[in-house]
């Protein structure tokens, strides 16, 4: 079992994923966010989720450290918060919505890009079942 946004956590999840998207804003790459969790066992962990073409899927994070952009695809909204939140709302006891109200949640960047896909968001998940079943937190 791996323990969440660990090394070993990201390896499950990108075992078997193939990466079909190439640059933000073409057709075949709907959106790029980068997740920033403070905090965590491993210090800051950087990661990016893709979506496109009605899946999203995780990028690996970046081994340089903290200051480096993970990823190869700029990220149109940064979202930020401590370990304790995304262990939450990964668990489903936090819904997004929440932890912004809340002010557990910083998002920055283009927020135009969200305008209208609302629907298009709902239901998606990078994280397998089976990974998602034996995860620890």
């Amino acid at each position: 079992m791996a323990r969440f946004l660990s090394p070993d956590w990201f390896d499950e999840i990108v075992r078997g994923t193939q990466p079909v998207c190439d640059a933000p804003g073409t057709d075949d790459c709907d959106l790029v966010l980068e997740q920033v969790v403070r905090d965590t066992p491993d210090g800051e962990v950087r990661y990016r989720v893709v979506v496109t073409s009605g899946r999203a899927y995780i990028e690996r994070p970046s081994s340089g450290g903290a200051g480096t952009e993970s990823g190869t695809l700029p990220p149109d909204l940064r979202i930020t918060c401590d370990w304790a939140t995304a262990g939450a709302m990964a668990q489903g006891l936090l819904s997004a919505q929440a932890a912004l109200l809340e002010g557990r949640l910083r998002v920055k960047g283009d927020l135009a890009r969200l305008s209208g896909r609302a629907a298009d968001l709902a239901g998606l998940d990078p994280v397998p079942d089976a990974v998602r079943r034996q995860t620890t937190y």
